[in-house]
């Protein structure tokens, strides 16, 4: 179960409602069951304005000019959302017995969301051949494969955000060197 809450929540920190959507799905689905009074408010109707919300964001996110404020702003939520999922995933209900497990979401989630923040590469700056368009669909794509995996395997959407922040590092130390990674011009 541990695995299952740490995939979910560095998922979570890459985007913060894909993962919740996908969560509620498998669980309407009777892929897992959920604990307490959130069976109660699982439904098609949350699913669908999850799975709305996670679309909101990923348009958001292709908008240059709301790039860096966006990511920002997001992080609050996106730990909210690991912590969600994580104490989900440990199946304790809204009890005192969750605040831990509340707290340990919130800090992987809020963590995998403040690298995304200073690694990904500025919006302004298209260089080394990775456009930011790219880097919100491998985002996109992370989220999506990273959160079934993270129902399904545990610990290996831990490797998948961990690539996506190496990917992150390369892509901004690139974009750092002199002629913006062009290797003809001295690289």
């Amino acid at each position: 179960m541990i695995g299952i809450g740490v995939g979910l929540a560095s998922v979570a920190g890459v985007r913060a409602f894909l993962p919740l959507a996908l969560a509620a799905a498998f669980f309407v689905f009777g892929v897992f069951v959920l604990t307490g009074m959130t069976e109660s408010l699982m439904g098609w109707p949350v699913v669908a304005g999850l799975f709305g919300l996670a679309v909101l964001e990923g348009i958001l996110d292709k908008i240059k000019a709301l790039d860096r404020g966006l990511n920002w702003a997001m992080a609050p939520v996106r730990a909210a959302s690991g912590a969600v999922l994580f104490s989900l995933a440990m199946e304790v209900g809204p009890t005192v017995e969750a605040v831990p497990w509340l707290v340990a979401g919130a800090l992987i989630s809020g963590i995998v969301a403040l690298l995304k923040v200073f690694l990904r590469p500025p919006a302004k700056i298209e260089a080394s051949g990775v456009s930011t368009r790219f880097l919100s669909f491998v985002e996109d794509l992370v989220a999506l494969v990273g959160g079934i995996l993270g129902i399904l395997i545990p610990f290996v959407p831990v490797i998948v955000v961990g690539f996506l922040l190496f990917f992150y590092f390369r892509v901004r130390k690139r974009r750092g060197r002199k002629y913006g990674g062009l290797r003809i011009l001295g690289d």
